[in-house]
């Protein structure tokens, strides 16, 4: 065998190329990672540059659909570890790989070999983040929708007219900010793949209810009725549903009932039907079309009770249900009816509707002196007489007229509460004032088929509004068209 004999010069060669040229070199001088070097649990022994990034992007990518479990109270909702933007930190990590075990001197790449034999592998850790925005849109979006409403102690009214309480459970509450910050450090400090879990941050809320309290409800404070047409039956349905929404509410003392907010929203999805209602001082159909005859049951109720009112419109144009000033009406986002209940006991609200009347009584703690009674009177200040609009219609029949609105009469109203003791009145308090527009009854006269000296003089006949002019001008021009002479 040939021998190689190293001469001090080239011996001194070897060791500087260890030294300045650490790691393998391939054919085309691409330098690689040592044996037994990881970054995480990928296995980047032997990988170029290149390689080493395509392989941490593949982790990454596998870390980012892993699942996530938000905990709030004892309910729960999985998202992934990408939608918490997750991402890593600390890039240099690739370099730190492909250079671990192939710098320094001779000694140093040495006890790097001796440590992977001893130990096993190198294994570098990603740095890795989340985005506090994204974090923050995730517990917004899907823990605080987890909420849950304290649910009072409260009362049930059986068959047989007696009350029997239901017991009370305490709410939960994220706290948005909180549950950011503690998932944000579980990520970043903690958590390196697979399933994770963040018990949300909350607040207790806590229920409310005394069983002693609960216990005065036994007396009615007042009631009333109204009735409606059951011809009509998505308005019918809509007030079913309006009335069911208030049925068996039990309010605190000093606590608000917003009835609009209680029966909203009024769409199909909670129930409610297109039915007429007032929009804009006309009739249109709309969605829980209706409703307001509800909140003014509810409303004559409440006055009868004695309850604080709070809020309360009229319609824009007077109802047939009840008298003038004596409505509540509802107009989601715009008008409400609200009222406070200011005795010394909780109330309960009692709501049925069927059979063309829907009726209202309100029970709690009777104080009042029995010899006291009230009365609400409606007085209505001035009128003003509906006009009539006469329209044309080149599509209907000539000498046809159609009503297409009766219209309505405007007035000035006011309600009075009076209270009698013994039968004597003892006082008179003006409650509300109301304003209710005038709307024109309209008609369509059909002009199809006249010429057009018939219809100007129809036209000149609608412009005075006056129905009998119009009758006239039909009269003279019998087929549409000019007498013959």
């Amino acid at each position: 065998m040939k021998s190689v004999k190293w001469t001090l010069g080239s011996l001194a060669l070897f060791f500087l190329c260890l030294l300045f040229f650490p790691g393998r070199v391939s054919a085309e001088d691409t330098p690689v990672a040592a044996e037994g070097v990881y970054i995480e649990d990928v296995n980047v022994s032997g990988m170029t540059e290149e390689e080493i990034s395509q392989a941490v992007s593949e982790k990454m990518a596998r870390l980012q659909q892993d699942t996530i479990v938000f905990y709030v109270n004892d309910r729960s909702v999985s998202v992934t570890a990408g939608e918490l933007g997750l991402g890593y930190s600390n890039p240099e990590v690739i370099q730190q790989a492909l250079s671990a075990g192939r710098q320094g001197n001779v000694l140093q790449r040495f006890r790097m070999e001796r440590y992977v034999e001893k130990n096993g592998p190198l294994v570098l850790e990603l740095n890795l983040t989340v985005s506090a925005d994204a974090v923050r849109s995730v517990v917004e979006e899907k823990c605080v929708p987890l909420n849950c409403d304290a649910v009072d102690m409260g009362l049930v009214r059986g068959e047989d007219g007696t009350f029997s309480i239901t017991p009370r459970q305490d709410g939960v509450s994220v706290r948005v900010e909180d549950t950011v910050s503690k998932t944000v450090e579980y990520m970043e400090s903690e958590w390196h793949g697979g399933q994770g879990g963040v018990s949300a941050a909350t607040d207790v809320v806590e229920a409310q209810g005394d069983e002693e309290q609960l216990a005065l409800v036994q007396d009615v404070l007042g009631e009333s009725s109204t009735e409606y047409g059951t011809w009509n039956t998505n308005r019918s349905t809509n007030i079913s549903v309006g009335a069911s929404r208030l049925n068996g509410i039990v309010l605190y003392p000093g606590e608000e009932l917003s009835v609009g907010d209680t029966m909203a929203p009024f769409t199909a999805e909670e129930g409610y039907l297109p039915a007429a209602s007032y929009e804009m001082g006309s009739v249109v159909d709309s969605y829980g079309g209706g409703i307001c005859q509800v909140s003014t049951t509810l409303y004559l109720a409440v006055l009868r009770s004695e309850l604080e009112v709070t809020e309360r419109y009229s319609h824009s144009m007077t109802v047939s249900y009840v008298k003038p000033s004596m409505d509540a009406a509802i107009a989601e986002g715009v008008k409400d009816f609200k009222f406070v209940n200011n005795t010394d006991a909780p109330i309960y609200i009692e709501a049925s509707a069927g059979d063309g009347e829907v009726a209202f009584a309100i029970y709690g703690h009777e104080t009042r002196d029995p010899s006291r009674t009230v009365e609400f009177e409606s007085e209505t200040l001035s009128t003003t007489e509906p006009t009539t609009t006469i329209t044309l219609d080149s599509s209907a029949s000539y000498g046809s007229v159609t009503e297409t609105s009766s219209g309505h009469t405007g007035s000035s109203a006011r309600l009075w509460k009076i209270v009698y003791v013994n039968g004597e009145e003892q006082s008179r308090e003006q409650i509300n004032s109301s304003e209710y527009q005038m709307s024109p009854r309209t008609y369509t006269v059909g002009t199809g088929g006249a010429g057009a000296e018939a219809v100007s003089a129809i036209s000149a006949a609608a412009a005075t509004g006056d129905l009998n002019q119009v009758y006239q001008a039909i009269s003279q021009y019998p087929n549409g068209q000019a007498p013959s002479e």
